[in-house]
């Protein structure tokens, strides 16, 4: 060893005085002595430069965490040569002093030589030492009195190692230093060890990091327990969706929040996953409407929790609703019409569209009410949000409450165990069509008023009202005002709905859109069969202009659809119309009777009732047709016949 030293100090020598005799000293040592020289280091110094003290603060803020993890394992080396004068240092990739450690014997030397925190170390600044000369090699060294490029140096002994990251970069350097005398070989294994440490640590640190990150990120809340029902984990969507901040999560009562699950599961004997598409959980005076599922945590058959996954059920429902179709298929630009009436009632709706009263949409079948609906709905603030259309005349009586309030599970024979949500609350945050509203029972127009109050629906075998933030647009081909006189319909909910009202004007009292509309539904026809190009004659086009269309856009779209399929050539002409529509175009001339009488001057309810009984006798006693015939309501024409005792006879027969 003390041949070493010697010869060390005779290279040392020659190399400062610039002699070639080197052969003894190690290849990483004069290499860096060729560099030192090289930048010009001066060697009768080797003190550590002090950075400004607002750099320092930068640099060891941005290294806090590798400061945090290698203070503990420097405090362990130091109670290993604490008894010695070897002090333990902490870098980071510039080889600044970023930690410390000590003891009163290697003090003084630690001032002379600026050896402190917030100094550099690099072969730049101090010569070749191990802090510096490790940098540049980027792997452990060991250097020993006049291996020093400096003379302020020769007295220590140095062991560094570097600490890298999970990508192989350098991030700091670990250094036990102390007296030339204290010498020992096994101190750089030492290092090389406590640089693992420190890897190893903020590898582990960097990998949890990341799966904490992969964890928050989940949609679903999770929720970890033991089979005490202690939490184990959880993630930040989950405070989200139970509205609780992070720090209390820890304190829930979980058998409290789980009770409604508890009741049906021992929730730790179970060996599959258990899936509740719909269920309410419990914090406080809280109730949290979700999904949830749980799953067993098992390890080599060992059980020993389980993992809750929560989904906000207002996601599970927009799910719901992509599936279904609850979205709204058509807007403004949809409507095809050329009668000024009509298209000032599309402005009137657009305006509707943009608050959320309840919209009444009048009209006779076919005419286009449910694609005003849509309309509406595409064109307001909701139109993100769910459109649920209902034909409340197509629902059974006995489930028309179920349908549209829900029901809570074990409510009735059959219902579903896990209990079902009506189509209110699938159309929260968005909108409800409820077509044909006046074949609604008495007694779920009264629930329906109480939705239209409060905005709360309580299910069927529930207590609990359910907050909605729907907006309603109702629709109907009856006269409410006469379902209201005959006691068919609420008065209250008449007028809670007939806030914001729409008359679809039947297609008869827009010719100008019976030509127009035939057109469109042709050219439509057209583009979805390959290679056709047919087109109406004049007689075809005459013949429907003087149809009544008591089916309205409904029956003209239908009558052209069928021209089309059974021509045989491109031109589609009058002979392609139904039968019933020629009769009809034959029975709607205009008869004027021959008799005086028709000259004679009456009192208006005498020819009013003249009027009905002609318009009956013509149609066969069919109070329908009649009724649209002289163009008047069907309630108001049974109204009138019983006002006017009229009674009519065929071939012996009351009609």
């Amino acid at each position: 060893m003390k041949r070493r030293i010697e010869e060390t100090r005779l290279a040392w020598q020659n190399f400062i005085k610039g002699k070639e005799d080197l052969l003894n000293i190690r290849t990483d040592i004069l290499d860096s002595w060729k560099r030192c020289k090289k930048y010009k280091v001066d060697y009768n110094k080797g003190f550590g430069e002090l950075i400004p003290k607002e750099e320092l603060d930068n640099v060891l803020k941005k290294n806090r965490q590798l400061i945090e993890v290698s203070k503990p394992i420097m405090m362990d080396l130091y109670n290993i040569v604490k008894d010695s004068s070897y002090a333990i240092i902490l870098c980071d990739e510039n080889g600044i002093i970023i930690e410390a450690i000590w003891n009163k014997l290697g003090a003084k030397k630690r001032d002379e030589l600026n050896f402190i925190k917030g100094c550099k170390w690099t072969e730049k600044n101090v010569g070749t030492n191990a802090i510096g000369t490790c940098l540049s090699l980027d792997k452990p060294i060991q250097t020993l009195g006049t291996e020093h490029y400096c003379k302020l140096q020769h007295g220590w002994t140095c062991s560094a190692a570097p600490i890298h990251n999970n990508e192989g970069k350098i991030i700091g350097i670990i250094d036990l230093s102390g007296d030339f005398y204290d010498f020992h070989p096994h101190t750089l294994g030492i290092v090389v060890a406590a640089a693992n440490a420190i890897q190893n640590q903020l590898s582990i640190i960097e990998h949890r990091k990341w799966i904490d990150v992969s964890f928050d990120s989940i949609e679903d809340g999770i929720l970890i327990l033991g089979t005490n029902y202690k939490i184990k984990n959880f993630n930040k969507k989950l405070c989200e969706i139970l509205k609780i901040p992070k720090k209390q999560i820890l304190n829930i009562d979980i058998k409290y929040l789980l009770k409604d699950i508890l009741k049906d599961n021992d929730i730790f004997n179970i060996n599959n996953t258990i899936k509740y598409s719909e269920t309410t959980l419990y914090i406080g005076t809280k109730r949290i409407e979700c999904s949830v599922t749980i799953s067993p945590a098992i390890e080599k058959g060992s059980y020993f929790g389980v993992v809750i996954s929560v989904k906000k059920l207002d996601i599970v429902r927009d799910v719901v609703n992509r599936v279904v179709g609850n979205s709204s298929s058509y807007t403004f630009s949809d409507i095809i019409t050329k009668n000024p009436r009509l298209i000032s009632l599309i402005e009137t709706a657009k305006k509707m569209a943009q608050n959320d009263c309840p919209v009444l949409i009048q009209g006779e079948s076919g005419t286009g009410k449910e694609l005003f609906a849509h309309s509406i709905h595409s064109s307001s603030p909701r139109k993100s949000g769910p459109f649920v259309a209902i034909n409340c005349a197509a629902l059974p009586k006995e489930l028309v409450e179920s349908e549209l309030f829900g029901y809570e599970k074990g409510s009735f024979t059959g219902a579903s165990k896990e209990g079902k949500p009506g189509k209110f609350e699938l159309a929260n945050k968005g909108t409800i069509f409820l077509d044909e509203i006046g074949e609604l029972p008495l007694e779920i127009q009264a629930k329906l008023l109480r939705i239209l109050d409060n905005y709360v629906v309580t299910r069927i075998g529930s207590t609990y009202e359910r907050k909605l933030d729907v907006r309603i647009i109702a629709a109907t081909n009856r006269n409410l005002y006469d379902e209201v006189d005959k006691k068919n319909f609420r008065s209250d909910l008449f007028y809670r709905l007939n806030v914001l009202k729409l008359y679809i004007p039947p297609l008869r009292e827009r010719p100008e859109d019976i030509i127009h509309c035939s057109q469109y539904f042709l050219n439509k026809l057209n583009e979805n069969n390959y290679k056709q190009n047919k087109y109406f004659d004049k007689s075809f086009l005459s013949n429907i202009k003087k149809h009544a269309w008591n089916g309205n856009l409904r029956e003209l779209q239908n009558v052209i659809q069928r021209a089309y399929y059974i021509s045989d050539s491109e031109c589609i002409d009058a002979s392609l119309l139904l039968e019933h529509i020629q009769e009809d175009i034959d029975d709607n001339k205009c008869f004027i009777s021959d008799s005086k009488d028709d000259l004679e001057i009456k009192p208006l309810k005498q020819m009013e009732k003249e009027l009905i009984t002609k318009a009956l006798k013509h149609c066969n006693g069919n109070v329908i047709k009649a009724s649209k015939l002289i163009n008047i309501g069907k309630s108001s024409m049974y109204r009138k016949i019983k006002e006017y005792n009229i009674v009519l006879s065929q071939n012996g027969k009351k009609i």
